[in-house]
């Protein structure tokens, strides 16, 4: 592993900001992950009636520090680009869970490239045994009990939820407090 590849453990909150692999919510654009993850992307904008829109983009193909990952950002929306987005469609869908799922051709996402990251969700190849996951992060400030085998840890020094799951892949969520 290269000595300058930030790796998820080290992430910090600085000025009210989680950084993270060197990027910065809030601050950091959708412009500067691609440069670290890769431009093998998927972007959807996620709609219901019940909350605001939501603007992912999904990294396909993403290792870091040796380690397979999946990388989604949640970026910034305002209306500027969702009227942009608005015209660069490429397909619009309705989930069975009543939730729209809308992609884009490749001039929407790149209208996207300037857009502010507000939160990070890595998503390892690999399971994380809750010892390991102590032994790079630390002991979480607290655990919260979700459904039966999954737990929240919280790590606010980090600006980092961690989804602990007895059953499926461990889901670390980066986002500003």
């Amino acid at each position: 592993m290269p000595k300058n590849q930030a790796m998820p453990w080290q992430s910090y909150v600085d000025e009210h900001k989680t950084v993270v692999f060197n990027l910065t919510m809030g601050k950091s654009r959708f412009i500067d992950a691609a440069s670290y993850f890769g431009t093998e992307i998927e972007a959807s904008l996620f709609e219901d009636e019940a909350s605001e829109p939501e603007l992912e983009v999904f990294f396909t193909g993403t290792k870091i520090g040796g380690i397979s990952a999946k990388i989604i950002l949640n970026l910034v929306l305002d209306n500027q680009i969702i009227d942009i987005l608005s015209n660069n469609i490429d397909e619009s869908m309705r989930m069975p869970s009543g939730v729209t799922k809308t992609t884009f051709t490749a001039k929407g996402e790149r209208a996207m490239s300037h857009l502010k990251i507000r939160a990070l969700t890595f998503i390892p190849g690999a399971n994380l045994e809750e010892t390991m996951i102590e032994n790079l992060f630390g002991k979480p400030d607290t655990i919260e009990l979700a459904d039966e085998g999954v737990s929240y840890w919280h790590y606010p020094q980090k600006g980092l939820r961690i989804i602990v799951d007895a059953e499926h892949k461990e889901v670390l969520e980066f986002y500003n407090q």
